[in-house]
């Protein structure tokens, strides 16, 4: 298994503590009279030397005073001890804190500002090295006064930020120029992080059953709760409003729905519509929603509050002018249709968003949109609705090429991304089709344009006109007007309808959200013909394009995952739904051995289906067997525990039973009673059948098992990391081994996973896709400019760290190392992966990628060491997440090898080539040109240890795999070739030397172009997909600097 400590290789030792400890005195706070005299608090602490000290705080500073434990006395002592800061004065009491201080602040000023600064929204991983708890009376209080159960904390009066009143008054901030646009912005990302922060807090709390319920005499699934001016719920269909589309099922999938609606209409920014501010947080199997409050929400009924859209899923259905209003903008940008539907009380209504979406006019007088989970086109496959050929009924109904299970739920959505690559793609083929009609049309109206002037002509001469010279005559010019008659024509003939459009005049595709709803319509039978007819074309567009290519993208390897989350990652941006993980992993299976994504995507499929496992499993679990039950899950998981019962001490409570225990006191009388460990009777057999039937269920996939238990895909850490990032369980940071069973000192926590929007810079945002196009064009000056104008934006409104700025430095570091500029490449990337590692976690998949270009920007700088501890990093993390048997393994192999080469370490590059080597003829088979390139590489590398027998070996199959592929007349076989007459030649005079050795001199071993510095270069370049820009000399001595700062960032034993 692969090692975790050198996750965290430079762990810094604690610092030096300064005081023994400090906090508020007792006394506090000071009477009236000495309030009179200008103090503002006390402060008791005590010093290293074991002094107790008093100290009073005025305006003016800070002194020691004459108080005791028991005795008051706020005057300043006999020996006066006074400073302008609390330093000052702690300084004068203790020599030992005057040592210690100015030790921390040398090591404060070594470290690099972004390993302080904070973040702006909270970030957990799931290993950590252990910490020594010290004694801390402000931290204590900090921690329990939030979560205080008192009169005042009930009420949720306790913070006096509106938090609603905050977000929208940020929203109506003017945009008319760029600093206002930019204050905007970064008020509004700031407010957001605040809420975020808080919301986490207030979440946790609930779950821990620190905040006491509005309603605490109904159910617990039923409660909901106010904290710090944030109302919060769980996530359960709490008055069975989803009874009729899943139940719990439903009410959870709606969250995570809701707030992707919420995080659309907050991008579109349509002025005068609003939107809570609403954060998710799964805890300890709960789901909890955390909203802010709509001014006046909560003085009086719901009912009385709604008037746009229904609250009692269609029976009562409200319509609002104003609300129309202000949703055509956003309805167009979002292609949704305004369709009608009818109330129970039979008057019918037009809505511009599902009749789900209920819209609010609050006390401010401003309009809210709440219950945006239906705000996408529905999933027909997802719904099991049977396909129709709407175009020709008597055509057989297209079958899909993909599709996923039936869901457990009614309301399963596709996604932004694939709605908008549908207008698109839709779009396109309208112009295509516009574009043909148009010049045919064009071509016949010139057609018949030149035939009447020449009829014209011909009866000019039979009326006896003579014509002395004739001339050709010009054909008609084809004016505007003639145009603007085509297009008209074009127009008139229903082209844009053919498409999905709802008009004529422009191409506007519309979708009706509710077409496979059970509310009542008095729409034609036409239009709802068309309307599903544009959502089957979504989910068949999905299907066999958007899937088929993904699934060719991986089945040839050009996309390469590296773990589940990034799988994950490049499924959402295609708009792929997860539900149809399980169709993508079928059809890799056939070439399974031969492809490492289809152990990504069962990865995927067992963590999802454990995370949901999992959330059954822990979310009755009192707090005291939290970690004994975490570790008993994490045991079970990995197919260690076969009996149905834990052994005490283990990982189990003291007690060891599944049984109710009571505690007695001396009289006999029960005080006590401890909940049933009823998790103890889980095995690993019984959790495997479980995990195999949600897999079956929610991607139809089955899961190969032996004996009852799972055929993990991936080794022990891998997927025990991926199974804590997905759930929230934080390990201690130590080295487990394959057979040991982890107790319940492994369990350091459980920290909640958070969703929420994210705020964006929109006009950097902007800039920054306009330079990537740029780029792509081939105009990196333009470029430069615009990602530099756009970071510069995003600074302002983030702040330091942030993913839009890491992704920005990396686009920096890409243009400067194409100018030439490799200094200044460094100091970019360095940041991008200083950020990375704070917002994306150390073990990231774009955490990975920035080491490896750091380290061939670090190569280029001549800086081979540190290039080399830089992808021994990079190489050890993909081991971590992934094992090692990953395509990128092999490139990385190369970069390390190659690298060895410019450094002469001949035999240990040629250990990393040919671990190249075994991984190309994999997953490439032999015949390949990937592994005649490693051959080629590892015959170099044997040349240069004078192994020249055995470098023609894996020249000659090089060039063999070249003359197939290329031909012999292509360059490349023709250097392969001469390659090997080199290596032939080296052969025979080293044999001849071996043969007679006193007589014979001793013959030159290199083989030229071997070590070359620029043919290393090339090849880096080649395996990596970048140009070679080796730097010059008063460019490697320009950036010596910058390479001295990223020295200790590649710190990591070698793994071979």
């Amino acid at each position: 298994t692969t090692p975790l400590m050198p996750l965290y290789p430079d762990t810094p030792a604690p610092p030096p503590q300064c005081i023994q400890s400090i906090g508020y005195s007792g006394w506090n706070p000071p009477p009236g009279n000495r309030r009179m005299l200008g103090d503002l608090f006390y402060l008791v602490v005590e010093t290293l030397e074991g002094n107790t000290v008093h100290i009073t705080a005025v305006p003016s500073g800070f002194y020691v005073n004459k108080t005791t434990d028991g005795q008051f006395d706020p005057n300043p002592a006999e020996i006066s001890h006074k400073g302008y800061t609390l330093v000052d004065t702690l300084k004068q009491v203790s020599a030992l804190f005057n040592k210690n201080f100015a030790v921390i602040q040398k090591q404060s000023v070594k470290r690099n500002p972004y390993e302080v600064i904070p973040i702006p929204f909270p970030s957990f991983t799931w290993c950590k090295p252990p910490t020594k708890h010290t004694f801390d009376t402000l931290r204590a209080e900090e921690a329990y006064i939030p979560n205080s159960t008192s009169d005042e904390m009930s009420l949720g009066m306790m913070s006096s930020r509106d938090w609603n009143e905050e977000l929208q008054s940020a929203r109506e901030l003017p945009q008319t120029n760029v600093h206002e646009q930019i204050v905007r912005d970064r008020t509004i990302f700031r407010v957001t992080c605040d809420f975020v922060s808080m919301a986490i807090k207030g979440a946790q709390a609930v779950v821990d059953g620190n905040i006491p319920p509005l309603n605490g005499a109904d159910e617990k699934k039923s409660r909901m709760y106010l904290w710090n001016n944030i109302f919060f719920s769980l996530g359960f269909d709490m008055k069975e409003h989803y009874g009729d589309f899943g139940g719990d099922t439903a009410a959870y999938a709606a969250i995570a729905g809701d707030l992707r609606g919420i995080s659309l209409y907050q991008n579109l920014d349509t002025e005068g519509l609003h939107t809570l501010g609403t954060v998710i947080v799964d805890y300890r199997g709960y789901r909890v929603v955390g909203q802010s409050i709509i001014s006046g929400i909560l003085s009086r009924d719901q009912e009385q509050s709604i008037v746009y859209g229904s609250i009692d899923n269609g029976k009562t259905v409200n319509s609002s002018d104003k609300f129309s209003t202000v949703l055509q903008s956003s309805s167009k940008k979002l292609h949704l249709r305004e369709h009608s539907v009818v109330g129970g009380d039979g008057a019918e209504h037009k809505l511009l968003t599902s009749y789900d979406c209920k819209g609010i006019i609050g006390n401010d007088g401003r309009h809210y949109l709440i219950d945006l989970f239906r705000s996408f086109a529905p999933d027909v496959f997802a719904l099991d609705v049977p396909l129709s050929n709407y175009k020709n009924p008597e055509e057989p109904v297209p079958v899909p090429m993909f599709k996923c299970p039936p869901s457990s739920h009614k309301l399963p959505t596709l996604r932004a991304e694939l709605i908008e690559a549908f207008a698109c793609y839709r779009y396109v083929l309208f112009t295509q089709n516009l574009s043909a009609k148009f010049i045919r049309a064009k071509g016949e109206r010139q057609h018949k344009l030149k035939e009447l002037t020449d009829s014209n002509h011909e009866s000019d001469n039979d009326s006896g006109c003579s014509v002395e010279s004739p001339v050709e005559q010009p054909p008609p010019a084809f004016t505007e007007t003639d145009a603007k008659e085509i297009l008209e024509e074009i127009k008139s003939e229903g082209t844009a309808r053919q498409f999905g459009s709802v008009t004529d005049a422009e191409f506007d595709l519309r979708y009706n959200p509710d077409i496979y709803t059970k509310i009542e319509t008095r729409e034609e039978a036409s239009a709802l013909a068309q309307d599903r007819e544009v959502v089957q074309d979504m989910a068949l567009f999905l299907s066999d394009s958007v899937i088929v290519k993904f699934v060719y993208e991986l089945k040839t390897m050009n996309q390469r995952p590296l773990d589940a989350i990034h799988l994950t990652d490049l499924m959402h941006g295609r708009g792929i739904n997860m539900r149809y993980l399980g169709g993508i992993t079928t059809a890799l299976h056939e070439n399974r051995e031969k492809n490492h994504n289809y152990a990504v995507c069962v990865s995927a499929i067992v963590t999802r289906a454990a995370k949901q496992a999992f959330k059954q499993y822990i979310i009755d679990i009192p707090s005291q067997q939290l970690a004994a039950a975490t570790a008993h899950f994490l045991n079970c998981y990995l197919g260690l525990v076969e009996k149905t019962a834990t052994s005490p001490g283990e990982h189990s409570p003291s007690n060891g039973s599944t049984q109710t225990k009571k505690k007695k006191n001396k009289k006999g009388k029960v005080f006590v009673k401890e909940p049933t460990s009823t998790w103890c009777s889980t095995t690993s057999r019984t959790l495997h059948s479980t995990i195999t039937e949600i897999a079956r269920q929610k991607f139809d996939f089955a899961l190969e098992c032996d004996d009852g238990l799972i055929v993990m895909p991936l080794t022990l850490m891998p997927m025990t990391r991926l199974l804590c990032r997905a759930v929230g369980i934080q390990l201690v940071l130590r080295d487990y081994l394959a057979e040991s069973k982890f107790v319940e000192a492994d369990i350091m926590n459980m920290y909640p996973i958070v969703k929420h929007s994210n705020p964006r810079a929109r006009d950097a945002r902007k800039l920054k896709e306009i330079a990537e196009d740029r780029l792509s064009n081939g105009y990196l000056g333009e470029s430069h400019e615009l990602i530099t104008e756009a970071l510069n934006t995003m600074l302002q409104v983030y702040g330091p760290l942030h993913s839009d700025i890491e992704s920005s430095h990396k686009h920096l570091a890409h243009i400067n190392y194409l100018f030439g500029r490799i200094g200044q490449a460094v100091s970019h990337q360095k940041q991008g992966l200083l950020a990375s590692e704070r917002v994306n976690g150390v073990d990231h998949f774009e955490t990975i990628y920035c080491y490896v270009y750091l380290a061939l920007f670090a190569h280029n700088l001549a800086q081979t060491s540190v290039a080399l501890r830089l992808m021994y990093r990079a190489k050890y993390l993909l081991q971590l997440i992934f094992g090692p048997d990953h395509l990128e393994q092999a490139a990385f192999d190369i970069n390390i090898g190659l690298m060895l080469q410019t450094k002469g370490d001949s035999k240990n590059s040629q250990k990393f080539l040919e671990s190249a080597l075994r991984l190309h003829k994999k997953f490439h088979g032999t015949q390949s040109v990937q592994v005649a390139m490693c051959n080629i590489l590892v015959a170099r590398a044997l040349a240069c240890n004078a192994d020249f027998r055995e470098a023609m070996k894996y020249q000659k199959h090089a060039l063999e795999v070249y003359s197939e592929k290329y031909g012999e007349e292509d360059k490349r076989t023709k250097d392969c070739s001469a390659f090997l007459t080199k290596l032939t030649q080296k052969a025979v005079e080293l044999q001849k030397w071996l043969q007679n050795k006193e007589k014979a001199v001793v013959p030159n071993m290199m083989v030229s172009d071997v070590l070359n510095d620029s043919t290393i270069s090339e090849m880096l370049a080649t395996v990596n997909g970048i140009p070679a820009t080796p730097a010059t000399p008063a460019q490697a001595k320009k950036g010596e600097s910058k390479v001295e700062e990223i020295k200790k960032l590649g710190d990591s034993e070698d793994l071979d």
